[in-house]
């Protein structure tokens, strides 16, 4: 009798925790690959200009993804009721009027530095001039992480100082930390955390031509960050704000006659590193300098519907599944053709996306929590609206509770195995075998796992903000007869990534693994939004968020 009951009980208890039963498998078929096609062939159209924020071609998109959440029944969870989030983005060049950088060195020497040869600097996001005075610090890799080892702020005081780096980073670490490690709003948040006013750093693989630019960039086309209404900055990789007054870097050969200045040995000081010691250093030396910082705003959009829950406790919390809408707009000509269409990157992502939505709405049963679909802007210009809805989510920041990022799924074979980027930091990864499983899929470790892709993308956002997300990716498994797929995609990749080339057109598609994509990612949120437990970083990961 027992077992009979559970057995009559077991297709609830199944569909109650989240897992899978044969309705919900049956119904995922309605996901439509043709509705795929159309979302993309519309949003690469030449008449969108690339989706440039800020510009027409992208306010285009902008109207079409709402129209398309209404059309649905999504429910509006923008701002001021509807579908879309004002984004502020800043542009911030820097003057080469005025621009100077003195060290007072310790052996007595004044030195002002050169522009472009000794040391660059990156505008300041929310000050258009700055004079400083201060006292500097040498405080090795910059990095402080004491419950990862990294420890380089102890017992030093740097409140009120310019901090000085050199950029190394152990080998031993996967491509993920290392790239989170290397941006430079990273190192910036460690000087912030410990009180310091400015930090300088020196990367030692930078070659002298590559420094050079860096520099040119800055004073050119400046930097991008998002801004919020009290125009401090939100999103950058490369600029963390206030109370920084000063960021930059200055060359190899300037941080070894700095050191050299100080009686120390730069060689040495990097082997000590390379064993791990504590090599920071209150400096004797002293730094000077002053800039001024041009701004130019223009306003973007994300755009966000809602799928209401069904239970009335997690109605109120969220999975979120995110797609950038944006791409490069008009750029150089090649081959006679200057839009960058992006109708894989990001098109189809937003297609899969849209379709992902519709399956949402047509859900008899709606998932226990709530969904949100946010679709992005300005990702190409580094993750700026994901930044942005991270921290100013339009729904309780502790409700969101994970996201399943959709980006360049590269649908031009089909789809038999995948790489779901980040899982792995998270239960996530518990969800998404569950879900492959599901649609005989298989799951393969991230196949170029030095690129560190978990970080390159919208889910980094969110990661950020302490949020487990993933990022779904093609894996290698392919039953065409003598058919390479990572090799295909690669030389895919060199031709199109990026590129007028990456058009609707005379684009390479396989619609159908666009739809068994969209299913996936699909069924990876339902399980999630189903499940009453919320997805939890692997106890000890680096990207815990305690």
């Amino acid at each position: 009798m027992k077992k009979l009951l559970l057995f009559l009980l077991l297709p609830f208890f199944v569909h109650s925790q989240g897992f899978i039963n044969r309705k919900l498998l049956k119904s995922l078929n309605k996901i439509d690959s043709n509705q795929i096609r159309a979302h993309v062939e519309y949003l690469a159209d030449d008449k969108l200009k690339g989706r440039m924020p800020g510009q027409e071609g992208y306010q285009m998109a902008v109207d079409y993804v709402s129209a398309q959440f209404k059309s649905m029944g999504l429910l509006p969870a923008g701002e001021a009721g509807g579908y879309t989030q004002k984004v502020r983005l800043r542009r911030s060049i820097l003057k080469k009027e005025g621009l100077a950088l003195r060290m007072n060195l310790k052996n007595g020497e004044s030195k002002t530095l050169e522009y472009g040869a000794e040391y660059l600097l990156f505008p300041h996001p929310e000050k258009t001039s700055v004079d400083l005075s201060a006292p500097m610090v040498f405080v090795g890799a910059g990095f402080d992480r004491p419950e990862m080892g990294f420890n380089d702020y102890k017992n030093i005081d740097v409140k009120g100082k310019v901090v000085v780096v050199m950029k190394k980073i152990p080998d031993s670490l996967a491509a993920n930390v290392k790239l989170h490690l290397n941006y430079a709003a990273t190192t910036q948040e460690y000087a912030i955390r410990n009180g310091a006013i400015g930090i300088l750093t020196c990367n030692y693989i930078t070659t002298t031509a590559q420094f050079k630019a860096q520099a040119n960039t800055m004073t050119s086309t400046g930097q991008i960050a998002s801004m919020n209404e009290n125009q401090k900055v939100v999103g950058s990789i490369s600029h963390r704000g206030l109370p920084l007054q000063i960021a930059g870097s200055i060359s190899i050969k300037m941080l070894s006659d700095l050191l050299k200045a100080e009686g120390l040995n730069f060689e040495k000081i990097g082997e000590r590193m390379d064993r791990g010691e504590n090599v920071s250093i209150d400096l004797v030396s002293t730094l000077q300098s002053s800039y001024t910082t041009q701004h130019e705003d223009f306003i973007s959009y994300n755009i966000i519907g809602k799928i209401e829950g069904s239970d009335p406790e997690l109605k109120n919390e969220y999975v979120v599944h995110t797609a950038h809408l944006d791409h490069l707009g008009i750029g150089k000509a090649v081959d006679g053709d200057s839009i960058y269409n992006g109708a894989h990157d990001n098109a189809s992502g937003v297609a899969c996306a849209l379709e992902m939505a519709r399956m949402y709405t047509n859900l008899k049963k709606k998932p226990k929590r709530s969904v949100l679909f946010v679709i992005v802007t300005a990702e190409e210009m580094g993750l700026l609206g994901s930044a942005y809805f991270a921290s100013n989510p339009t729904v309780p920041k502790f409700s969101l509770v994970a996201d399943v990022n959709t980006d360049m799924p590269t649908i031009i074979a089909p789809l038999e195995s995948i790489s779901a980027l980040g899982a792995e930091h998270s239960s996530l990864s518990e969800v998404v075998a569950q879900a492959a499983k599901a649609l005989k899929l298989g799951v393969e470790p991230d196949l170029e796992p030095k690129e560190g892709r978990f970080v390159r993308s919208d889910q980094y956002s969110f990661v950020k903000a302490g949020i487990p997300a993933l990022h779904v990716k093609y894996g290698s498994k392919t039953s065409v007869p003598n058919f390479n797929l990572l090799e295909s995609v690669k030389k895919w990749r060199e031709a199109t990534y990026h590129k007028p080339a990456d058009g609707f057109a005379n684009g390479i598609f396989y619609w159908s693994a666009g739809r068994k994509y969209a299913q996936l990612n699909f069924l990876i949120g339902y399980l999630v939004a189903q499940n009453p437990e919320r997805p939890t970083w692997k106890k000890g990961d680096f990207f815990e968020v305690k």
